[in-house]
């Protein structure tokens, strides 16, 4: 369920331009990732419920934290990395179809391992997965 969702936030960025985008469970070295800004999308927390039978669906409802980091390239300042997420993947993640997020937390710094700023925004979302149940 983790990946679905992971997948799900990466398709739609990617579907309205976003490039560059990536799992946060992928083995890709960050030597090897975009060289400009690029995307990593992941999972803080999870936490599902208890699942609600109908015949033939089962629909369980969930709540995650989504942890969107955005890296920036060399010599980019604050409000560019800013402006990337107001314009670019806020709105893409206001309108997904399916989930309830909420901004829970955000923060920038530069990472001196990679010598690049960071801006890390952790989503509080709230969904329901389906599964559709097979005949006996």
């Amino acid at each position: 369920m983790l990946r679905e969702i992971i997948n799900d936030v990466i398709e739609k960025l990617t579907d309205s331009g976003v490039t560059a985008v990536y799992s946060a469970f992928d083995a890709v070295d960050i030597a090897k990732k975009e060289k400009g800004i690029f995307t990593v999308v992941g999972i803080g927390g999870f936490e599902s419920f208890s699942p609600i039978y109908s015949p033939y669906t089962i629909f369980i409802p969930f709540k995650a934290d989504i942890e969107i980091s955005i890296t920036a390239p060399h010599k980019s300042s604050v409000a560019e990395i800013y402006s990337l997420y107001d314009t670019s993947i806020e709105p893409v993640i206001s309108d997904m179809c399916g989930l309830t997020c909420s901004l829970s937390k955000m923060s920038i710094k530069f990472d001196s391992n990679i010598q690049r700023l960071v801006l890390t925004v952790r989503l509080s979302a709230s969904g329901i997965t389906r599964i559709e149940r097979s005949s006996p």
